[in-house]
């Protein structure tokens, strides 16, 4: 029997499809067969099956998954459920978007369109989720967003136990800026 293989919503390719750093290896592995020397040989080999292994050749949307395809035999699968937000980097070389996941892991994203490829994507997500992601994500998936705990011991009170606890009003400018997920500035590239 042949079975049908579901098209994707939108694919793209990265932004750059030659591998420096494959092609070094390479390069070094001819040198060391050549110079028959085992280090280089297997220094190279090393570095060129990481770089195949780790590089994206493809980024794929589907109704329910982001898959990225790296080299042979290497396919990354992130469902939905498991992606919190997207956000776009302004990078000195080029914008990327960084897929964070609901457990504070984070992928970069390097695709040759950024934008399209950041709409179709939030197009995605929107139809899985059916646009209740922002209010009633934590009772879908089970998963909570922000837990608050209360102190153990009857004598801490809330406000000394748990910053998160005050209203926003009352926290400094700076702190209410920041980020979600912690509370310093984790615009960084990784």
């Amino acid at each position: 029997m042949q079975q049908t293989q579901e098209q994707p919503l939108h694919w793209d390719d990265p932004r750059t499809k030659l591998n420096l750093t494959l092609i070094f290896a390479l390069v070094v592995v001819v040198i060391g067969v050549i110079g028959q020397n085992p280090f280089l040989f297997i220094i190279g080999a090393g570095v060129a099956i990481y770089s195949w292994l780790t590089n994206a050749k493809q980024y794929l949307i589907y109704r329910d998954a982001l898959v990225i395809v790296y080299g042979r035999p290497r396919v990354k699968s992130f469902h939905f459920d498991e992606i919190a937000n997207l956000e776009t980097l302004a990078l000195p070389m080029g914008e990327r978007l960084r897929v964070r996941f609901v457990n504070g892991r984070r992928i970069m994203l390097m695709t040759r369109d950024s934008e399209t490829f950041r709409a179709k994507l939030d197009e995605a997500l929107e139809a899985f989720h059916g646009g209740q992601r922002d209010t009633d994500y934590e009772q879908e998936t089970g998963r909570e967003t922000r837990t608050e705990s209360l102190p153990e011991s009857p004598n801490e009170s809330p406000q000394d136990y748990n910053q998160e606890a005050r209203p926003e009003a009352e926290l400094p400018e700076e702190q209410r800026r920041l980020g979600e997920s912690s509370t310093e500035d984790d615009n960084v590239p990784y």
